[in-house]
């Protein structure tokens, strides 16, 4: 399932109570983690309700709770995480984001059954609107992860997590992920993530989004040092070939003021390119006139860049040029 769908799924399973569980497995450095917290804050939880929890960096004692032997029988205190999240006699909703479950030993799971079942931690009551997710990766791909035993699994819904760059280019627009970088794995979508766990460095999200702090200032032979740190030397090589091509585009400026007689490229890398950095610098005073340039340019290319502008710049929906556009080619418009 893509992260839209697990999104919308978790959040309308949610709207009709907080028993359902979502699992959400997947390739490591794909944006699971990111999912989880999304979901969490669209339920409009606060922040200090929220508790995250790594099962594979903890023991059991930690959600059973520290013995305390000063009575007449031992009693239990429970971690902070845990006590945050207890049934504290409020109608405040809260959420615990298990992470990284599928790391955990069996010692460790075992515990997580009554947490995700019962909502109990050890002898203590969670709150009875607690809204629970968990992520893990699959251990297929020798990230530490072992399997989860099957009354853990009986306990939750499991979502097999695949990345889609749809949803990540509508994430990377929001978040200042560099034009270049969208153009180009717009180009070549395998690359968003091409995960093999016999390599050291692979190209995913996680990673890509770790390419986009990578100071453009460093001389090339750098920069692509860098690059192949976080996704391969084959993946840096394309991405930098493609930054080079970003780099040497025809002048925005100049095409916007002569539309109808500025070049028009024939090479689909140079069209990714182009359509991205024009769908940056379009605005509502300029818009007719990108939309004259973006006319003489296929389809899909013309539907890229408009769908990238009026995200960018929602200010264009209102200018002729667009309305105009988007009658014309209804059939294709988002």
């Amino acid at each position: 399932m893509k992260y839209s769908d697990i999104k919308r799924s978790a959040l309308a399973n949610f709207q009709r109570g907080n028993k359902l569980v979502p699992y959400i497995e997947g390739k490591p450095g794909g944006g699971k983690s990111s999912l989880a917290r999304e979901i969490v804050l669209e339920l409009g939880i606060k922040p200090e309700r929220i508790t995250e929890f790594n099962p594979s960096l903890r023991d059991p004692v930690d959600i059973m709770g520290v013995p305390r032997t000063d009575a007449d029988c031992a009693k239990w205190i429970p971690m902070p995480e845990f006590y945050r999240i207890r049934d504290d006699g409020t109608d405040e909703p809260c959420a615990l984001i298990i992470e990284e479950m599928s790391d955990a030993a069996v010692p460790m799971q075992n515990p997580l059954c009554r947490v995700v079942l019962d909502r109990m931690a050890g002898e203590l009551k969670l709150h009875p609107k607690l809204h629970i997710i968990a992520t893990g990766n699959r251990t297929e791909d020798k990230s530490g992860a072992t399997r989860l035993t099957t009354k853990l699994g009986n306990r939750m819904q499991t979502l097999q997590f695949d990345e889609n760059l749809d949803d990540w280019c509508n994430w990377a627009l929001d978040n200042n992920i560099a034009v270049e970088m969208i153009q180009f794995l717009r180009f070549k979508p395998a690359l968003l993530s091409d995960f093999d766990p016999n390599r050291f460095a692979n190209p995913t999200p996680r990673a890509w989004e770790r390419v986009n702090l990578i100071p453009s200032s460093l001389d090339s032979a750098l920069f692509f040092d860098n690059v192949a740190g976080e996704v391969g030397e084959g993946a840096a090589a394309e991405y930098t070939g493609f930054k080079r091509i970003f780099e040497n585009l025809p002048d925005i400026d100049g095409i916007l003021m002569n539309p109808t007689k500025a070049a028009m490229p024939e090479d689909p890398a140079v069209l990714y390119a182009l359509t991205g950095a024009l769908a940056h610098r379009v605005s509502k005073d300029n818009f007719d006139r990108a939309v004259e340039y973006l006319l003489r340019m296929p389809a899909d290319f013309q539907v890229m860049c408009i769908f990238d502008a009026q995200k960018l710049k929602p200010e264009i929906r209102n200018t002729k040029a667009f309305v105009a556009w988007s009658v014309k080619n209804a059939n294709v418009l988002l």
